[in-house]
């Protein structure tokens, strides 16, 4: 015997589909926004100070990733000029 689902269930999931993928939506446009604004982070290789160490500790060089500016350009900031070039 096939069980039916009730409407008002049945809307109850549909309608929550759609809130959590309007909230998605929602989180996507702030953190474009963001990135709009703030378009860059801290080089995760050199935590921002723009220096690689040897192992020993004793001299140092520009960061090979961030070429020594600490910084890096946010994957949103990325896809926005990706975007803005066509």
């Amino acid at each position: 015997m096939i069980e039916s689902v009730p409407p008002l269930l049945a809307l109850a999931t549909a309608g929550s589909v759609l809130l959590l993928a309007a909230f998605g939506l929602v989180l996507a446009v702030i953190y474009l926004a963001g990135c709009r604004i703030w378009p860059y982070a801290n080089c995760p290789r050199c935590d921002g100070s723009g220096k690689s160490g040897s192992p020993t500790r004793k001299s140092f060089r520009n960061c090979p990733r961030c070429k020594g500016t600490g910084r890096r350009t946010r994957l949103g900031r990325r896809l926005l000029d990706r975007h803005s070039n066509r």
